[in-house]
């Protein structure tokens, strides 16, 4: 966990900046958020991690019964809690946790969410069997991840083994681990969920929207497929 805690303190130093900085595609963030919304119900129980300063928890309250938001970041807590202040929702809670926290005692969640998260987790394989551990048989994982392009090309590899490397080594970026979109793909599967929709927005990083169900049986149906430009 030393990965973890180290990245903590990268995320609770640049917190207040973080939270000031515009989003760079609203109109992406906004598609992502309706097309999320839309696998929820009124009744369900959900759980975001890695939910940063809290905006999409807060956005998400409304429409469903119950949201838990951790991040591993006490700074990105703090500023979540200080938004809460003043909200008319009564229905969410912000915590520090890392995913592993977060106790698999019983499947208790109809949702699990996790935007722009998983490139970030250590030992991916292992976490998301844990994240299946907290969703109710037939409940959801939705994602948004940077994926690694299914080619790479020289851009890629300079950004992912040079740059990248560099600003870790002096304190400017947290870890990070670029899959291609279908490695995940498979990777879920792998946890035990079936996919149900995959939406791309292709670029020289992929970023992939993908929402799983965890396996009741299988040969749940056709996975729903389409490129975003």
């Amino acid at each position: 966990m030393a990965a973890l805690s180290k990245d903590a303190a990268f995320w609770s130093k640049i917190s207040r900046k973080y939270a000031t900085d515009p989003i760079r595609d609203m109109d992406g963030y906004l598609r992502t958020l309706e097309r999320t919304k839309s696998h929820l119900k009124s009744e369900d129980k959900v759980l975001e991690i890695g939910c940063g300063t809290g905006s999409t928890a807060l956005l998400i309250a409304p429409h469903v019964a119950q949201i838990t938001a951790t991040d591993l970041s006490p700074g990105m807590i703090e500023i979540a809690n200080e938004k809460l202040v003043g909200e008319t929702v009564g229905n969410v809670t912000f915590k520090v946790a890392e995913v592993l926290d977060h106790s698999p005692d019983s499947a208790s969640y109809d949702a699990v969410l996790a935007h722009n998260l998983l490139h970030l987790l250590p030992e991916l394989d292992s976490t998301l069997e844990y994240i299946s551990s907290l969703i109710k048989p037939g409940g959801i994982f939705i994602s948004k991840t940077v994926c690694a392009p299914e080619h790479g090309g020289f851009k890629y590899a300079m950004i992912s083994k040079v740059a990248i490397p560099v600003m870790q080594a002096i304190g400017k970026a947290p870890f990070v681990d670029f899959v291609t979109a279908k490695i995940l793909e498979r990777k879920l599967k792998d946890a035990g969920f079936d996919i149900i929709e995959r939406a791309d927005k292709v670029g020289m990083f992929t970023s992939c929207y993908l929402v799983a169900r965890k396996a009741q049986r299988r040969d749940l149906g056709p996975t729903k497929s389409r490129v975003s430009q």
